[in-house]
């Protein structure tokens, strides 16, 4: 594969879906899961409040998180979502930014970096995950916090055999799973939407596919340590609550905790 056809991929997905994104998430509780990142955060002792939040999307998740206190630099692939993000209420109070998770730019030494909601996921492969971690451990102070979730391999089995529709008076989005590769637990995502271009004018559509990845809690851990982390907890979620432990089978995600190793050449301001 092409190093870069992952970005290729990702932007094309976006840039169809980009502009919709916050009707099509809407019942997301953005509020809720800022809420549990922050805790989780301050029940690990993060060391201050400056915050990089990777794969920021349209916003929601680094505005919560600047409502609770942290100073917020959001990154987002997608040129989309990010213009979306800054024409939010609040978005004064974030530092928006295009740039791939794989080669993040310096963007400053941070306490803590998340990345909410599953972005990594798209990644194809332990390869593409492993790029993403030099630049976090850049990215952070010695002792700061990289927290993220990612999806289980129940949960991945699961959405391949799922179809959902979604409907409004001026949207219906379909989507549909299928199986990529069932013994990877990877899962081909096609997303069909259909909007309406008045009250009474025709409809339009637009389909997007992509694939999403799942990655083995040990070898996570592993690529973790190797780029300069210590994982301190794995968490599981089940029912809407965290959990102290992950079930890859009945889970729906599970989040990892991991810390920033003193190292030569890092920051540790």
């Amino acid at each position: 594969m092409h190093p870069d056809a992952f970005n290729d991929s990702a932007q094309s997905f976006y840039r169809g879906l980009g502009a919709h994104y916050d009707a099509i998430t809407r019942v997301q509780d953005y509020t809720r899961w800022a809420r549990l990142y922050r805790d989780l955060l301050e029940k690990h002792g993060v060391p201050g409040r400056r915050l990089l939040d990777v794969g920021c999307g349209t916003g929601r998740s680094a505005l919560e998180l600047a409502r609770l206190g942290f100073t917020v630099t959001g990154v987002d692939l997608s040129p989309e979502m990010i213009a979306a993000a800054r024409r939010k209420d609040g978005a004064d109070q974030v530092v928006f930014v295009t740039a791939d998770a794989r080669s993040l730019p310096a963007l400053g030494t941070f306490d803590a970096v998340v990345t909410m909601g599953e972005p990594l996921t798209y990644l194809p492969g332990e390869d593409e995950l492993a790029r993403v971690f030099p630049g976090v451990r850049r990215s952070l102070r010695a002792g700061g916090l990289f927290l993220f979730d990612l999806p289980t391999a129940g949960f991945q089995d699961r959405a391949a055999a799922r179809q959902t529709i979604d409907e409004t008076d001026a949207m219906v989005v379909l989507t549909r799973g299928r199986s990529a590769d069932p013994a990877a637990h990877t899962t081909e995502l096609t997303v069909d939407l259909f909007t309406a271009t008045g009250r009474a004018g025709p409809w339009s559509r637009v389909q997007e596919r992509a694939r999403l990845h799942w990655f083995a809690p040990q070898r996570v851990t592993e690529l973790l340590t190797a780029h300069g982390f210590a994982v301190e907890h794995v968490y599981g979620l089940y029912d809407g609550e965290l959990t102290q432990w992950a079930d890859q089978d009945l889970h729906r995600k599970y989040f990892v905790l991991a810390r920033a190793l003193p190292s030569a050449g890092h920051a540790d301001a």
